[in-house]
């Protein structure tokens, strides 16, 4: 999943070292060649649709490592049921998809959603899903049966630590050496597919990707204290499932 997946942590690297202001611009220009213009649809006037294209550039542009995030998740669940292999699709023309219908949508919705990061979240799902049934059939391959869900395997005692050390403080976003871990990443994704997908997302754009919480309340539709709220319940479930992990492993060694 996405905490394991080296792929992801290279380009939030890489992004984290291109002037992100560069990448935008660049991202922009592409999706603005590559969505025709279409009809103006008569509930929107010029000026409305020209608003909600700066939001897709800017705000919305801000949240295209998130959107990644989703996309990357979305891909580990097709390649756990079998319709695609490890590789077989680009995430990053993927997330570039999900952006060219986002910008196709919002040019004809009659209002946005409240909760847009949950509308692009959506529709990176459905992109995902949508590639991934294109890319199967293309071989030809029956449909798979359904795969069980994956057990978490042994954890290291020193990850443990880590872990309940990196959570001791719901306010404060994951450390470098626990992002960097391989095994911490690997425990966090198993806990964090036990969430609700919004708690996870909101959780997430506060501990990985530093949000505030009125950056978070501007693009969910929430207020920053029921962000806050979010945030320090999953913490106390993390804090429960990682306290349950090292009885079990208390208890192995009896």
């Amino acid at each position: 999943m996405v905490f394991q997946d080296p792929y992801f942590h290279a380009l939030r690297r890489r992004l984290e070292a291109t002037p992100y202001e560069k990448f935008r611009r660049q991202f922009t220009e592409r999706l603005h060649a590559a969505v025709a213009p279409k009809p103006r649809p008569p509930h929107l006037s010029v000026e409305e649709i020209e608003e909600r294209e700066r939001w897709l550039y800017k705000e919305g542009l801000d949240l295209y490592l998130p959107v990644l995030r989703t996309i990357l998740r979305a891909l580990g669940r097709e390649i756990e049921a079998g319709l695609i292999t490890q590789g077989e699709l680009d995430p990053e023309e993927l997330a570039f998809a999900t952006y060219q219908r986002a910008l196709e949508e919002l040019r004809l919705l009659p209002q946005l959603p409240r909760d847009r990061f949950a509308w692009l979240r959506h529709l990176a799902r459905d992109t995902v899903h949508r590639a991934a049934l294109a890319q199967h059939s293309l071989h030809h391959h029956p449909m798979p049966a359904a795969t069980a869900v994956s057990t978490l395997p042994p954890v290291p005692q020193s990850t443990i630590a880590r872990l309940e050390s990196a959570l001791a403080d719901p306010d404060l976003p994951l450390p470098d050496e626990v992002i960097d871990d391989p095994e911490a990443r690997r425990v966090l994704d198993h806990l964090l597919d036990r969430l609700p997908e919004r708690w996870r997302e909101i959780y997430l754009l506060a501990a990985l990707d530093r949000w505030s919480d009125d950056e978070i309340a501007a693009i969910t539709g929430l207020l920053p204290d029921e962000v806050r709220a979010i945030v320090h319940a999953t913490v106390r479930f993390l804090r429960a499932w990682i306290e349950e992990i090292a009885t079990e492993a208390a208890e192995s060694k009896e």
